[in-house]
């Protein structure tokens, strides 16, 4: 329905998406609601949210915090062209996209939080034919689908400031192997955050200090 009529309601903003991304859901504002509570004891500087699609997240957190500048990353050039339209629509400019894989295009040891809702689906997910309309490359990670998110806990520890914070959603019943993976990377303070149906839905750590 999204996709006939052309907006989807995300954080009380009323976004354009296409075909081109997903369509944005309301259970990851709760990687927004994260993201606010972490803000205030992060470190100083750029909050890195990958896989923007829409621009749905990037757009909550720059209207929610003004005084940070958001990094959008997608490598969509599809989702790109959505993403701009809603950044500049609904931003007053500390939202920046940028074309990249993950975090590939950030220096080390210069973003003060890293956000991503990753594909997280296995190739041979059952889901995957009630999600026939939306972008493949959206939702599937590889055979086990924790590839992208193990990916982005690799990477996030090169660019991250020691105490920024990691936050991704996942599927709801990929917590246990999220949260063990974080550890084995060395995060601290290391947790999971349920939906609004008392879901898994996302996991989270802080670079060590």
């Amino acid at each position: 329905m999204a996709y006939i009529t052309g907006t989807q309601e995300f954080w009380s903003t009323s976004l354009h998406v296409a075909p081109g991304t997903l369509v944005p859901r309301s259970d990851t504002e709760l990687l927004v609601e994260r993201a606010l509570e972490f803000a205030a004891k992060a470190p100083e500087g750029y909050i890195a949210e990958l896989g923007t699609g829409t621009g749905a997240i990037a757009i909550a957190l720059a209207n929610e915090l003004p005084d940070r500048i958001i990094v959008a990353v997608e490598l969509s050039v599809a989702a790109l062209r959505i993403a701009q339209t809603n950044i500049t629509t609904h931003t007053t400019g500390n939202a920046h996209l940028v074309n990249a894989s993950w975090l590939d295009c950030i220096a080390n040891n210069s973003i003060a939080m890293v956000l991503a809702n990753p594909p997280y689906l296995a190739s041979d997910d059952p889901h995957l034919p009630a999600l026939e309309h939306e972008p493949h490359s959206a939702l599937v990670s590889g055979k086990t689908g924790l590839e992208d998110l193990e990916h982005i806990m690799r990477q996030s520890l090169r660019v991250a400031k020691p105490g920024a914070p990691l936050i991704m959603e996942h599927g709801c019943e990929q917590a246990t192997a999220v949260r063990a993976r974080l550890i084995d990377y060395g995060y601290e303070d290391v947790g999971t955050g349920k939906d609004l149906a008392g879901l898994d839905r996302i996991s989270f750590g802080i670079v060590k200090q």
